[in-house]
């Protein structure tokens, strides 16, 4: 079999006759950019504002926050899980006290039954009608929409024979809607960044090392003085809050078991989650952004002249229009 096999790789509706290449050429699917390290922050950079963290504090999980910034969001996510909570709460009356009502109506119901097949000699089927009946119409009163605004419980079984014969189910009034539910809200207070639970004592504070005045650069390791850069792989000791190279803490503080006169754990070490620098050899995923392109708009990876009945484009797609 030569050539190519169009029918299975078409991609969509109206592209049968275009092959893999060619629908590439016109931005057909994910595209993938890489980033410079100008799109990416700064080691400091709070993960709210991305501006350089005021009062820096830190997560479990090594993201940087300036407190304000981080206190005012958790704050916030408080505020709206208790009114989440109040609508939950509220919600639930609700449904007890619908259940409650609809326990009353079929007691009630039965009861009625109950006395016609006692007292008039009504038959079982008939009093099992006039049962359901009785129950349907207080639905009816209490939930008007759902019951098609019936009033009487003969306008209820004229209603469903007359349901029958219509066939326009799409009208608005035979349309069913959906039952709204309040799902339980999550009362945990979450990180930003990562999604993982977050408390306000969970927060630890950041002592950054100052570089001294005239030499370039912000902030350096305590001990070995090395400048910090986006590219430097940092960790953060929960005992002092004192931020080192990965690389010194091996060497130097891990062998001692102590720091500044107070003992550090493994545990105790948080590696800080950098900005990034733009090479995905170290920073992998973090470089790149994804789009979907339907057919058509072009993405920038090839010459559109084509499609406008200029040259032909790089992909080698002619539009003859």
């Amino acid at each position: 079999m030569g050539g190519q096999r169009h029918s299975k790789n078409a991609g969509v509706m109206g592209s049968e006759s275009l092959t893999y290449a060619e629908r590439k050429a016109l931005g057909f699917g994910t595209v993938k950019e890489r980033l410079g390290k100008d799109s990416l922050g700064n080691y400091d950079d709070c993960c709210l504002t991305l501006m350089e963290a005021k009062d820096p504090v830190i997560t479990p999980d090594g993201y940087l926050y300036s407190k304000e910034a981080i206190l005012e969001n958790l704050l916030a996510q408080k505020k709206a899980i208790k009114r989440n909570l109040q609508a939950y709460e509220a919600a639930q009356q609700q449904e007890q006290q619908k259940e409650l009502e609809k326990q009353a109506i079929e007691k009630e119901a039965a009861l009625i039954a109950f006395d016609r097949r006692n007292h008039l000699g009504v038959s079982e089927g008939v009093a099992a009608k006039l049962e359901a009946a009785i129950v349907k119409e207080a639905e009816a009163l209490r939930n008007p929409k759902e019951a098609g605004g019936a009033k009487s419980v003969i306008a209820i079984k004229d209603n469903e024979d007359r349901a029958k014969e219509l066939k326009a189910f799409w009208m608005p009034s035979l349309t069913p809607e959906a039952e709204a539910k309040v799902e339980k809200p999550d009362t945990d207070t979450r990180c930003p960044a990562s999604g993982n639970k977050l408390r306000m004592k969970d927060l630890i504070s950041v002592r950054w090392t100052s570089v001294p005045e005239g030499e370039c650069g912000k902030h350096m390791d305590p001990i070995t003085k090395e400048t910090f850069a986006n590219a430097s792989k940092l960790v953060v000791l929960a005992t002092t809050g004192d931020v080192f190279l990965k690389e010194t803490y091996e060497k130097c503080i891990k062998s001692e078991g102590s720091y500044g006169g107070k003992r550090v754990r493994d545990k105790d070490v948080i590696e800080l989650k950098t900005g990034g620098t733009g090479f995905a050899a170290r920073d992998g995923e973090r470089v790149q952004t994804k789009k979907y392109f339907a057919m058509g708009p072009g993405n920038g990876l090839r010459d559109l002249r084509g499609q406008h009945q200029g040259p032909r484009s790089l992909g080698g797609l002619v539009f003859m229009n």
